[in-house]
């Protein structure tokens, strides 16, 4: 059970690797400057974080309650801040 804990805690699991994929995607849209890219990279951290939300949010027996909790919260929380951070990127750096 520990090692099960500690991998969640650590972010090691298919669901953190999509989550930091999106990220990574979102913070590059904000880097290209080719308009194409740009919607490419955003729907691509958009799917990404949404594809890893149901993955992630998975009660996992092998885990504590609180971690289960935690995994809740978080993984909305990611797909609302890449959803965020896309909206922001084309209502203000969009011209």
């Amino acid at each position: 059970m520990a090692n099960r804990e500690l991998r969640e805690w650590l972010g090691l699991t298919l669901a953190d690797l999509l989550v930091y994929a999106a990220g990574a995607a979102v913070v590059a849209m904000y880097v290209v400057k080719h308009s194409t890219a740009e919607l490419v990279l955003a729907v691509a951290g958009i799917t990404l974080s949404v594809v890893a939300c149901p993955l992630g949010m998975k009660r996992d027996p092998q885990v504590s309650g609180f971690t289960n909790t935690m995994k809740l919260v978080a993984y909305p929380v990611c797909v609302l801040l890449a959803v965020g951070a896309v909206v922001v990127h084309y209502i203000w750096f969009s011209n």
